[in-house]
């Protein structure tokens, strides 16, 4: 009988074992996954060090074009922004008052300070920019800055696609045709706005002036059309 119990006891001790030895592999399993995930986020935070501020730091500037100064009431010519683009927020606030002396500034922070977006707004007529003899209308200006210094400055005006695709037609025969980004609406962009459309061109340094790059978009939003000249410097 005693003999017997430890042969139906065998059995259980061999089950107990196996699951023991299961659970210490899987354990490990985990624990190697959990580890390689580990190293692969610290080696992701330690490359991921790009920061514009640097970039503005160890910028190249041999290939900035010379600013050009114009007569009183002529078009700006664009290399007016070498005073704002990658300038700091003190510096590009300074031009803005220059150039767009009783405007006001609309400052909205994101990505806890370390974006911005400035829209200035014009009260009174301003002269038009001109992209090497091209010349650009205006309805307002607007800054991207990052890390603190300015990316990009946009001069916007509302027009049609009409408006857009005469400036492209008129750009690129300057700068050369480009294909265009068309930007794909999601879902809730389908339901809320209907209506929404995003178009970009882009002339990137080698296409445009061999320092800073343009780009040409146009957005409808709400059922209003908004054209975006922007320079840009990376």
């Amino acid at each position: 009988m005693e003999e017997k119990k430890k042969k139906s006891i065998w059995p259980i001790f061999l089950i107990a074992g196996i699951v023991v030895f299961l659970a210490a592999v899987f354990l490990a399993l985990c624990l190697g996954i959990v580890g390689i995930y580990l190293i692969f986020v610290s080696k992701s935070r330690n490359n991921n060090t790009y920061s514009y501020a640097n970039t503005v730091a160890n910028m190249n500037t041999t290939n900035m074009p010379s600013t050009v100064v114009t007569t009183a009431g002529a078009p700006y010519d664009y290399t007016f922004v070498n005073n704002a683009l990658t300038k700091d927020e003190t510096q590009v606030e300074a031009w803005i008052n220059n150039y767009y002396p009783g405007s006001t500034i609309t400052k909205t922070d994101y990505s806890g300070g370390k974006d911005a977006w400035w829209v200035v707004t014009l009260t009174s007529p301003v002269n038009p920019v001109s992209i090497n003899g091209y010349i650009v209308n205006y309805d307002s200006v607007e800054f991207h800055f990052r890390d603190g210094y300015a990316e990009r400055i946009s001069f916007i005006l509302y027009g049609d696609s009409s408006v857009f695709n005469s400036m492209y037609n008129d750009i690129s025969a300057i700068y050369g045709q480009q294909q265009p980004y068309v930007g794909k609406n999601d879902l809730l962009t389908k339901l809320t706005d209907p209506g929404y459309e995003y178009v970009s061109y882009a002339w990137y340094e080698s296409d445009f002036d061999g320092y800073y790059s343009l780009s040409l978009t146009r957005t409808n939003h709400q059922s209003q059309d908004k054209v975006d000249v922007s320079i840009m410097k990376y």
